[in-house]
């Protein structure tokens, strides 16, 4: 490996030579595609393979007066906002309890991933049969406890799918960043926490001071990972609610793709794609500046 690097430093046109095929495979699956839907957000196509007729910005115009396209925006924020803030604390408190000792701490720690491991097709199937209003487990020990007079409908309820959606996207990825955290808690030198606890620092005060300012990059990390994988994801909405009812989940993700499959109008859905990217884009580069710039003065 030394004598590698050794290589490439002398001769850069062999560290490019090596790293061609990845590029060109993120120029297939990547960049071409987004160059595509950029193009065809400036025509007027409704069928894939009919005649595309150019139209400027009509399409961006013609979104960004549509008051269902804002409703779409609005549920996708309420929808990361909760996502981010549920999965950050969730998983930092989790990852809390596993670094403390207790019996059978190895055996959560290998089982806690499940959750994140299971196909979203599993999950959607197993919260669907969970929740049902008839034969649903949560339901019948909702009605035995004598907590509610009559069922549920957590999935097809305008009040509670959004908050039903979020809690089972929350469970899911939880136990991953809980993971991530949990190592950089695995970081924190013990004789930093000893000396705080020779000290006389309580519990709390060796949190704020050591423990949270230690592993707050982690933390930023999986802020911003959370954010942007949160905003973008389709597969587990789609399986639990198709958007419904009454488009109560029917995120931006969602409705590009209504658009696109349902509506059949693709121009629009590739020009709302494009927005959402560039919204997306600004938002990590802002954000990824303001981390730089807090590590630079730290």
């Amino acid at each position: 490996m030394r004598t590698l690097r050794q290589k490439i430093a002398e001769d850069p046109f062999l560290g490019l030579l090596l790293v061609a095929p990845l590029l060109f495979w993120v120029i297939v699956t990547l960049v071409y595609p987004l160059l595509y839907a950029s193009q065809l957000g400036f025509y007027n196509v409704r069928y894939v393979g009919a005649p595309a007729r150019f139209i400027g910005l009509s399409n961006y115009s013609r979104i960004l007066g549509d008051p269902n396209f804002w409703k779409a925006c609005l549920r996708s924020l309420i929808w990361t906002v909760c996502n981010v803030a549920f999965q950050v604390l969730g998983s930092l408190l989790v990852a809390l309890v596993l670094n403390q000792r207790f019996r059978g701490r190895t055996l959560i720690r290998n089982w806690i991933i499940l959750p994140w491991v299971l196909p979203t097709v599993v999950l959607a199937i197993m919260w669907t049969w969970i929740l049902d209003p008839t034969h649903g487990v949560v339901n019948y020990l909702l009605k035995s406890g004598g907590l509610i007079a009559s069922p549920l409908k957590f999935l097809s309820s305008p009040q509670w799918v959004m908050p039903t959606v979020i809690f089972i996207n929350v469970w899911r990825w939880t136990p991953y960043f809980a993971i991530i955290v949990l190592a950089a808690l695995q970081t924190i030198p013990k004789e930093l926490m000893e000396a705080a606890l020779v000290d006389g620092a309580s519990v709390m005060r060796r949190f704020w001071h050591i423990t949270l300012p230690t592993i707050r990059p982690v933390l930023s990390v999986i802020t911003l990972i959370s954010f942007l994988w949160s905003i973008n994801i389709f597969d587990t909405i789609w399986l639990l609610t198709r958007g419904g009812p009454l488009d109560f989940t029917t995120t931006l993700p969602i409705y590009i793709y209504k658009r696109a499959f349902q509506d059949f109008r693709f121009s629009e859905a590739a020009a709302m794609s494009v927005i959402m990217f560039l919204f997306l884009l600004g938002f990590a580069v802002a954000y990824l500046r303001t981390l730089f710039r807090e590590g630079a003065e730290g």
